[in-house]
């Protein structure tokens, strides 16, 4: 990690420069503007809610359905808006990388940090959602910032791939799309993998958003932990992940000005 830094750490000004950006054209012209960033989970909890409720009545959890559906719909947005934001970021700075030499992850890593920013708003919303439907905080939710970390760390790794690769594929940007919609069925965002087979639940947990999104709703809602050895086996599964991923975008990164 020490030379990732020391690479990064020269134009830290830069990566804030660029979050800033992202963020302000997202909402500019907007009317209700960062609103956007709760309204979109918002929608998405109050959908699922109707149709296992009316339309498929279903006993998905013990919790409110409100509070269910929102917990894992939370983590998943941040995944997913993290990709949307930074595959596309390298193809949509050509004139940048064609012209000025700086650290190219920073346009990834921009993405990321934007769709961060609307977590934390959606998470805010999030807590005072708990506070009405009388579900209380445990201890096992300081769980949740390991978790966040992994989530984090994971999330940069593929963004990095993926924008790297659509430099040099653009099938990977117009699939992405698809790849988005597989992954939110192969996790667990609108029902829990208690009640699943143990064959099924293996499968699933060969996708560490699985692990993520599920215990992220089980120490903050369910008062349950983490099962400590699997978070440290994920945990090193994602930090090799990382490394690799960086590793492979620094490579890539020598031809980006000729091949964009």
């Amino acid at each position: 990690m020490a030379p990732i830094i020391k690479r990064l750490a020269p134009y830290r000004d830069l990566l804030l420069v660029f979050i800033w950006r992202e963020f302000s054209v997202r909402y500019r012209q907007s009317i209700i503007g960062a609103a956007w960033a709760v309204f979109q989970p918002l929608a998405m909890m109050a959908m699922f809610t109707f149709i296992f409720t009316y339309v498929m009545p279903t006993k998905v959890s013990e919790q409110p359905y409100v509070i269910f559906f929102y917990a894992g719909i939370l983590p998943w947005s941040l995944f997913e808006t993290s990709i949307k934001y930074s595959v596309p970021s390298l193809t949509n700075h050509f004139n940048l990388i064609t012209k000025i030499y700086f650290p190219k992850e920073i346009l990834p890593f921009s993405g990321v940090c934007v769709a961060f920013i609307d977590f934390c708003i959606s998470l805010i919303v999030f807590f005072l959602l708990m506070a009405f439907f009388g579900v209380h905080l445990s201890y096992y939710a300081l769980w949740f910032f390991p978790l966040l970390f992994l989530h984090l760390l994971f999330t940069v790794s593929v963004a990095m791939c993926l924008a790297a690769l659509n430099v040099y594929y653009r099938d990977v940007g117009l699939a992405t799309g698809f790849l988005i919609q597989m992954w939110f069925f192969a996790t667990p965002v609108f029902y829990s993998i208690d009640k699943l087979p143990l064959k099924i639940k293996l499968v699933l947990f060969l996708n560490p958003m699985t692990f993520i999104v599920e215990n992220m709703r089980r120490c903050l809602i369910e008062q349950r932990g983490v099962v400590f050895w699997q978070y440290i086996l994920l945990g090193i599964f994602v930090c090799f992940l990382f490394l690799v991923s960086y590793r492979f975008f620094v490579r890539m990164e020598r031809r980006f000005a000729d091949v964009i």
